[in-house]
């Protein structure tokens, strides 16, 4: 089996540092943002990031899942994926105009025209991203968003303090993508230069691929943000931001966390798809990875979360505080579906990730659709159970994709289950703790710390091989017992 040690390693490092941004941004913009702002900039990205991925086609899973050359096929990919920037980038300039009409927000219409500049920045590096991810040359691409995301925090700071409004994420977003692709291009074209030649004849196939795994991947993305879009045309940018809030707090572990796995999983899924063996203990592999670094962070923040709304955000938001809590379960279920789409892609079956996908997001639809005018903690609750009620139909879908037994799957996250658990009870009982009066941020600090510490010993005594396997995604590469 390739390892993929080295690759996460790398990868976990931009991860890291993305989330330490991420964090960073969130808590100073909520300082200086009312949840109206915030509510605005999210529904404004939201919109952005559909449009991101529609550009794409698919383009650079193409060019991962045949792993060879493609020789003027791939010049006359990178040209489509420029006109479909240009493209997109036109719609949403004519459409901002109805769109904030459509949600009742003046203030949408100048946010859109702005991060949509983007649209025409990404394609110029998107294709050499893909080329340096399939090549697991993620060192180089970890460099580069770590780079890129610092200099965005900079400049959504930045914006904030000068009174820019829901204009600072926007800034701050726009900043990232367009150094990090302008960057990859300026790598991408020296190491993986295109022909100065088109071909037409052999496209179709890859382009239907291409559709598929769009759809899927456009699909995904909405249904994760079909919360945003209902809320904010039901209730308000003001829920919306005490909703953004919330999500962004209770999916921060699996938010980074999935994308590292996802990127590195996929390609080397893709060298290993015809072999069913190897594909269950990859997938298995990945899950305990998954679990491991997820779920304890979850569990924590499920417990934590009213003194950490208090501390880091300020009274100002506890009104998103239960709702954090709900969405904890939420994130629980995406951490399960986490290295279900790569395999599926990799075997070509980007059809089956697609409806799996469409169907959960018309669930959620629907649902949402009903029980809106209950509140934000209602939605959060339905969401949840959604999102868990979709990571075992993913488990099923397993089952029939590479033969994965349900009861091995569980065996194989046991530790961290168990884990998990006496982590839990320890930060609970520093959270309610009353003999001995502490301030809420020592209290905090104090469940983090123990807790940690419970979990940490207990893996690395009960599972010293997983132990290994997080432990290399530090500062040394896994090594068999």
């Amino acid at each position: 089996m390739i390892s993929a040690a080295s690759p996460i390693r790398w990868t976990f490092s931009s991860a890291a540092a993305s989330a330490l941004v991420m964090g960073v941004q969130l808590a100073v913009l909520s300082r200086f943002l009312s949840a109206s702002q915030l509510g605005l900039s999210a529904l404004a990205l939201m919109i952005l990031g559909v449009a991101a991925l529609i550009s794409d086609f698919g383009i650079g899973r193409i060019l991962i899942k045949e792993q060879g050359d493609l020789g003027p096929l791939r010049t006359s990919l990178y040209s489509l994926e420029l006109a479909l920037g240009v493209g997109v980038w036109i719609v949403i300039w004519t459409s901002a105009s109805a769109l904030s009409r459509y949600y009742a927000a003046p203030e949408l219409a100048p946010l859109l025209r702005l991060g949509s500049i983007c649209l025409l920045i990404i394609p110029i590096g998107h294709q050499f991203y893909s080329l340096l991810s399939r090549d697991l040359l993620f060192k180089t691409l970890a460099i580069i968003e770590i780079v890129s995301s610092m200099v965005g925090l900079a400049i959504a700071i930045v914006a904030a303090v000068r009174n820019e409004g829901a204009y600072a994420p926007i800034w701050g977003w726009a900043a990232t993508l367009s150094i990090k692709y302008l960057l990859i291009a300026f790598v991408g074209w020296r190491q993986y230069p295109l022909a100065l030649a088109w071909k037409v004849r052999g496209l179709l196939p890859h382009l239907k691929f291409g559709l598929y795994a769009t759809a899927e991947n456009t699909v995904s993305y909405v249904s994760t943000n079909i919360d945003y879009l209902i809320i904010g045309f039901y209730l308000g940018p003001q829920e919306l931001g005490y909703y953004v809030l919330a999500y962004q707090v209770a999916t921060f572990a699996p938010q980074k966390i999935a994308p590292i796995l996802a990127r590195v999983a996929f390609p080397i899924f893709a060298r290993q798809q015809t072999n069913a063996s190897l594909l269950r203990a990859g997938y298995l592999e990945f899950s305990q990875l998954a679990t491991v670094l997820t779920l304890p962070l979850l569990a924590g923040l499920l417990i934590t979360a009213p003194l950490l709304v208090q501390v880091v955000f300020g009274v100002a938001w506890e009104r998103s505080t239960p709702v954090v809590q709900l969405l904890t379960i939420f994130g629980v279920g995406r951490m399960v579906v986490i290295p279900s789409v790569p395999l599926l892609l990799a075997k070509g079956r980007a059809d089956f990730a697609f409806v799996s996908g469409a169907l959960y997001t018309l669930t959620s639809f629907f649902v949402f659709l009903l029980i809106v005018d209950m509140g934000l903690e209602a939605i959060a609750g339905v969401f949840a159970a959604i999102s868990c009620c979709h990571a075992v139909c993913m488990l099923f879908l397993m089952r029939w994709a590479i033969g994965l037994d349900i009861w091995t799957y569980l065996q194989s996250i046991k530790t961290t289950l168990a884990a998990t658990f006496l982590m839990s009870v320890a930060a609970y009982l520093v959270v309610t703790q009353a003999a001995v009066s502490v301030q809420p941020l020592g209290r905090l600090l104090a469940a983090i710390l123990i807790g940690g510490v419970v979990y940490a010993t207990y893996m690395a005594i009960a599972d010293r091989r997983v132990a290994l396997l997080v432990q290399g995604l530090f500062y040394r590469p896994l090594r068999a017992e």
